[in-house]
């Protein structure tokens, strides 16, 4: 919990204190005078957006949820998505999100193994689907790059993409080639041996044998499906572009001027590409730099750091509010309900 904590005060820091001084020299009371006329339903469009974008991720998660457990719910689906969405958040990197998703999945009933092949297999998706769609991004908008200082961010921009294709490659080896990931996390439990008995470490490694066959099992049963592969990716690619759309609804209601909607995506794109290679929850700094770079070109400094603000407000500190609210949210079936696989075969999670 203090660690939580820690985080969501360092990213408020960070980012309050990037603005505070990246644009001292703008007037508050401008900034205040746009905020109190702005176009209200702008930016509720732009919040609708981003709640559209959750949903749509927790169609995806429901929908691969149906190949394990038939007990899997929309709402149930659409709470753990707003807690893979705050813990994303406040973790470096985005890394927190799938462990506590897991977390919950298995606490529901289901096994590890099953979970963790459900939550791979949604990852594919979406990082293939995130890679794909910012290639189509960068083929048509890579030309407002070529102005002033900005090609000197391109490279960083390129390398940000280039991170995103190798973790899908990795994503992709990892659920494929059982040999690799059982390395891997034999790896990872090596130092274990180190500090308990030989027959509880055998025990472990066995439990999490058992498991790595049940998560292959099942990654391969849900890959094979093209159905719902396709299904998924055309969901993930709404809830992309709904994303990469935002800013335009924050700039139409701070009232800026004519707006070229293929380039503010293409911003966002590029905003979304250089904030990954930043090591800091929610990548910030990177985000409000980039930000501040790609869109100074086409607004006033006051307008700029209104749209900053609530840019930032609706696609990450909405993500902190709502997720922290789904956290203390309990859910009403019992456990043991969600123990049932599709296939009728009760599994259990101790197993």
């Amino acid at each position: 919990m203090k660690k939580r904590l820690f985080n969501i005060i360092l990213i408020f820091t960070i980012s309050i204190g990037f603005i505070a001084y990246h644009f001292r020299t703008v007037d508050t009371a401008s900034v205040w005078e746009g905020l109190k006329n702005a176009h209200i339903g702008w930016l509720f469009g732009g919040m609708f957006a981003m709640f559209l974008y959750w949903l749509l991720e927790a169609f995806v998660l429901h929908r691969i949820s149906r190949k394990v457990t038939i007990h899997s719910t929309i709402g149930e689906a659409f709470r753990i998505t707003l807690v893979g969405q705050f813990f994303n958040t406040i973790t470096p990197l985005a890394t927190g999100g799938q462990p506590a998703q897991l977390y919950i999945l298995t606490k529901n009933g289901m096994d590890a193994g099953a979970a963790s092949s459900v939550l791979l297999i949604k990852l594919i998706v979406y990082q293939g689907m995130l890679v794909v769609n910012s290639l189509i991004v960068l083929l048509f908008g890579y030309h407002y790059l070529l102005n002033g200082s900005l090609p000197k961010m391109s490279v960083l921009i390129l390398m940000g993409f280039t991170l995103n294709t190798l973790f899908i490659v990795a994503l992709i080896v990892v659920g494929k080639n059982k040999r690799i990931a059982s390395l891997i996390v034999h790896f990872l439990l090596k130092p274990v041996s180190f500090f308990t008995k030989t027959e509880t470490y055998s025990s472990l490694k066995n439990n999490v044998e058992q498991k790595m066959n049940l998560f292959h099992a099942e990654s391969k049963r849900i890959s094979v499906d093209l159905k719902l592969l396709l299904q998924c990716s055309v969901l993930t690619t709404l809830q992309l572009w709904l994303f990469f759309s935002i800013p335009y609804f924050v700039l139409q209601g701070v009232g800026a001027g004519p707006l070229d909607l293929l380039q503010i995506i293409a911003f966002h794109t590029f905003i979304i590409m250089f904030s990954s290679l930043i090591p800091i929850p929610g990548g910030s700094g990177g985000a409000e730099l980039s930000f501040s770079l790609l869109f100074g070109l086409i607004l006033d400094p006051t307008t700029l750091v209104l749209s900053l603000f609530l840019w930032r407000f609706i696609t990450y500190y909405s993500c902190i509010l709502f997720g922290s609210i789904s956290l203390m949210v309990k859910k009403k079936k019992k456990a043991q309900d969600f123990g049932k696989t599709a296939r009728g075969v009760e599994m259990n999670p101790h197993r």
